[in-house]
């Protein structure tokens, strides 16, 4: 096998695994991928299947999930008092990632892979609910994308030196964003956080729960509130991430997050 098709390897592997798959299944996946021989000369030869794939995919595939969880190692795990979340529902879009600390921080991700078609609609939710909005991108997509973006939404870039480590840079600060609403805030809440965080009573609809808010409270504390659910709602996903990231692969981060089962049990 080439070297040069290894890409092409990595995202069908990539596309094959799923983190609750038996370890017998995967190996029995990448075995008949490879032709019953794996490409094991630049990794070491004890290497699990789960654990040559996350190897594999990191240094072959750099994808949404790759980007993410190298961000997550690289940038996010680097200081505490936070609670980041993985894909969350705002406005029309799915955003990748957002850390609350004093600020909300909203991280969207282009991987090479993708383009810029979506981020004029996404960079507008954003900025609707989050306090900085960054843009996550490749050094070599770097020029294409900063043209959709507003100038007041951060940047880091990255890019994959020849061993397969993930190198990220924030080239530009955001800016606070001056188009925070509370409608678009409160909108990503559920009735259940709106009653809870809110003391709103269960009105029929989410919609007249948002307007009884938003009129009896102030854009600021509205604003406060929106952090402090979002901190609590998703501490112990996020929690569970750091405290057992070391037993962890980096391509089944998000899995874990969303699961929060022992890494012991799932992988074993």
């Amino acid at each position: 096998m080439q070297k040069k098709n290894y890409s092409d390897y990595a995202k069908l592997i990539s596309h094959q695994y799923s983190t609750s798959l038996s370890n017998e299944t995967i190996k029995n996946n990448v075995l008949k991928t490879f032709d019953g021989k794996l490409p094991i000369d630049q990794f070491n030869n004890n290497l699990s299947p789960r654990e040559f794939i996350n190897q594999f995919v990191l240094h072959y595939y750099p994808n949404e999930t790759t980007i993410k969880s190298t961000f997550i190692n690289n940038v996010l795990f680097k200081t505490n008092n936070h609670v980041s979340i993985f894909e969350l529902n705002v406005g029309n879009s799915r955003l990748d990632l957002c850390k609350i600390n004093n600020f909300s921080n909203a991280f969207e991700i282009k991987t090479e892979f993708d383009t810029p078609k979506r981020l004029d609609q996404q960079m507008k939710d954003y900025f609707y609910v989050f306090e900085k909005v960054y843009l996550i991108c490749s050094m070599h997509n770097f020029n294409t994308m900063i043209s959709y973006i507003p100038s007041d939404c951060g940047i880091y870039t990255y890019y994959i030196t020849k061993t397969g480590k993930y190198v990220f840079k924030k080239v530009r600060s955001a800016v606070k964003s001056n188009y925070i609403s509370a409608y678009a805030q409160l909108s990503v809440l559920t009735k259940k956080d709106l009653n809870a965080f809110f003391e709103c009573p269960n009105l029929e609809t989410k919609e007249a729960m948002i307007n009884l808010i938003i009129k009896n409270k102030t854009e600021k504390v509205i604003n406060k509130t929106f952090k402090l659910c979002l901190r609590n709602k998703f501490y112990h996903k996020w929690n569970f991430l750091v405290e057992n990231s070391p037993n962890i692969l980096e391509i089944d981060y998000q899995w874990f997050f969303k699961n929060t089962l022992s890494p012991e049990i799932v992988y074993s």
